[in-house]
């Protein structure tokens, strides 16, 4: 009777396991328990049970009991090491791939498990030369290949890591995959060219790659061939005409190249198809001014109030409602709806003030003003670039696209070449960046400005002057004064509260994490404040502050300095540039094709009550 009962509860627990009725499963399986000794079977299926039910403590409990009845099993040990790895308690996890490689010393899972272990303790070394092993068993096995690479990467090894998927692209290109992470990894190495260079060898081998295309697409965006991009995106299109995502990014790119009406038409019509899909909406809401009538804000509004609607969803339509509400002076409102986006998005990211902090520190005792007059004597004698650093939403996009309306200075957009570059050198030497300046010499100088000027002449090669305006280049002041101590450091200044209310209202591209809180943004603006007030004492004239209000209400006054300094006449096209915009590839692309104006002066007034911990975080820059 207990045999047939046994027999009968075992059948319904395996075949609760197998429709992922983990529930019922561990029910059934737990009553098994009790009739019987124990069991590595009955363990391990109830191992399985807890896991799928996300009970991962207890089904580690479960699994280690298995592994003690049957310490010979193979499958015990390579799940107990895969659980042990999602609660991250790598030594476990160590131990038990350990054990299963014992067992089979070939198993992939094993040896790829164990090299999981040691990069969990940040043991890359170890891990880079167990994923080794795996590949020298099993020479063109594409995930081990991608494993590798990535390991090499988080040691910061980025060298061999390329070199390992390069060389694996050659001997096996038909897997798609490996040529997805070689462009990725070369545009997270900030070598986006490079990057868009190996997209194009890849989809010579795959020519009808809907990956591919669309990451061959992202690319183009990224590096401003904005025509490129809309073709690709086009292409796209042809293949899945209903993925959203690609729809919207194609009326982004035309909203950049100026088409405000072919954009807004395809934003809408997103709207239109896709319901829940609420990024199209802030690019309309960014894109027009609102009125109290408008039938666009009250089907924002009904929208929002629908309770299916996605968190990520619900964010984007929060900020598109707060820019709605900001337009028809509801200020409180606004900030209500900017509020909850923030919030929505803070959740997903974390920003550590103390590490932020500690960096700028770093920077000020690195760049010393022996150093930065050291390294200053290597540097090249090229006036070409123009650098225009300041906070994000602080006039940077204004300034770039005023100065471009004179016939002598173009635009390379926002360059990464300078993190670049301090990046690729510290990878080389003894110590980190910035600590490492002091191993900067001669050769080095001259080769980093070389390959800068490079990068900015296939950018722009027709304009004699250059802007760079990459904001967050006031991170790498010191070293774009040592490689171009003749060239013009524009910053942007502007009202501290208007420049951080700017950015709170914002969705950035990526990257802008201290954005997204007002203690937060107060904080990070603060540490620029110091660093900046740091660069002007060791850089003194070489650093021209621009005020935003100055340049908005005079501009005349606000760029004499700066074209003094160029050895430039004034250009009358500066008070027309609206005029001679062909794209814009920032957040700020809708208001910089408006005419000079002072309308986002003072804009913190009409949020003051709602701003205590951002005063607060500020009260040292504001004098308060």
């Amino acid at each position: 009777m207990d045999q047939v009962y046994l027999k009968k509860n075992w059948q319904k627990a395996t075949s609760a396991l197998e429709k992922a009725d983990y529930k019922s499963a561990i029910s059934l399986l737990l009553k098994i328990q009790k009739k019987i000794p124990p069991e590595s079977g009955v363990q391990f299926a109830l191992s399985e049970a807890f896991a799928g039910a996300g009970k991962l403590s207890a089904a580690v409990r479960e699994c280690r009991v298995g592994v003690e009845i049957a310490p010979h099993s193979l499958e015990g040990w390579l799940h107990l090491g895969r659980l042990s790895l999602a609660i991250e308690d790598g030594p476990s996890a160590l131990e038990a791939f350990q054990k299963a490689r014992a067992i089979d010393g070939i198993n992939l899972h094993a040896i790829s498990g164990q090299a999981e272990a040691f990069a969990m303790a940040e043991d890359f070394d170890s891990a880079a030369k167990i994923f080794t092993e795996g590949l020298e068993i099993a020479p063109h096995h594409v995930e081990l290949t991608i494993a590798l690479a990535r390991t090499y990467d988080a040691g910061g090894k980025s060298e061999p890591a390329e070199e390992v998927l390069r060389d694996a692209c050659r001997a096996s290109p038909d897997q798609i995959s490996l040529w997805l992470t070689l462009g990725f990894a070369l545009r997270g190495w900030d070598r986006i060219e490079d990057a868009q260079a190996s997209c194009e060898e890849a989809r010579q081998h795959h020519p009808d790659s809907e990956e591919l295309l669309a990451q061959a697409a992202s690319f183009a965006y990224e590096i401003r061939d904005l025509d490129k991009a809309v073709s690709l995106y086009q292409e796209l299109l042809k293949l899945n005409p209903d993925n959203p995502i690609v729809q919207n990014d194609l009326a982004q790119s035309l909203a950049s190249l100026g088409h405000h009406e072919d954009s807004e038409r395809r934003f809408r019509a997103l709207t239109e198809s896709f319901h829940y899909f609420t990024k199209p909406w802030l690019n309309i809401a960014i894109g027009k001014k609102f009125t109290e009538s408008d039938p666009d804000l009250k089907a924002m509004l009904s929208i929002s109030k629908q309770a299916a609607l996605p968190s990520d969803q619900k964010m984007h339509l929060n900020f598109a409602l707060g820019k709605a509400f900001d337009d028809v002076k509801q200020f409180d409102r606004a900030f209500s709806f900017y509020r909850k986006g923030n919030q929505q998005y803070r959740e997903k990211i974390n920003f550590d003030a103390g590490s932020v902090e500690h960096y700028f520190d770093l920077i000020k005792h690195a760049f010393t003003a022996e150093e930065s007059e050291r390294l200053r004597s290597f540097g090249a004698g090229n006036r070409k670039p123009i650098f225009i650093l300041g906070m994000p939403r602080s006039g940077t996009t204004l300034l770039e696209q005023v100065l471009c309306a004179h016939p002598e200075i173009g635009t390379a957009g926002e360059l990464r070449d300078l993190a670049r570059i301090a990046r690729k050198f510290s990878m080389t030497a003894s110590q980190p960046w910035p600590a490492c300046i002091n191993e900067l010499e001669q050769q080095d100088i001259s080769q980093m400005a070389s390959g800068y000027l490079e990068s900015l002449e296939r950018q722009n090669p027709k304009d004699a002057f250059v802007i760079d305006k990459m904001p967050q280049n006031f991170l790498h002041t010191g070293l774009a004064a040592a490689l171009f101590p003749d060239a013009i450091l524009i910053h942007c200044v502007r009202d501290p509260l208007d420049t951080c209310l700017s950015s709170y209202f914002q969705i950035f591209p990526g990257g802008i994490d201290f954005a997204y809180d007002l203690a937060d943004l107060g904080h990070y603006f603060r540490c620029y404040h110091n660093l900046m007030g740091y660069w002007r004492k060791i850089l003194g004239s070489r650093l021209i502050d621009l005020r935003y209000e100055e340049l908005v209400g005079d501009p005349r006054k606000a760029l004499q300095p700066i074209l003094e300094k160029l050895g430039l006449p004034w250009s009358d096209g500066f008070l027309s540039h609206q005029e001679s915009i062909q794209r814009v590839d920032t957040l700020s692309l809708y208001q910089v094709r408006q005419p000079l104006n002072k309308g986002s002066t003072q804009r913190w007034r009409n949020y003051e009550k709602h701003l205590g911990p951002l005063i607060r975080a500020l009260e040292d820059v504001l004098g308060r």
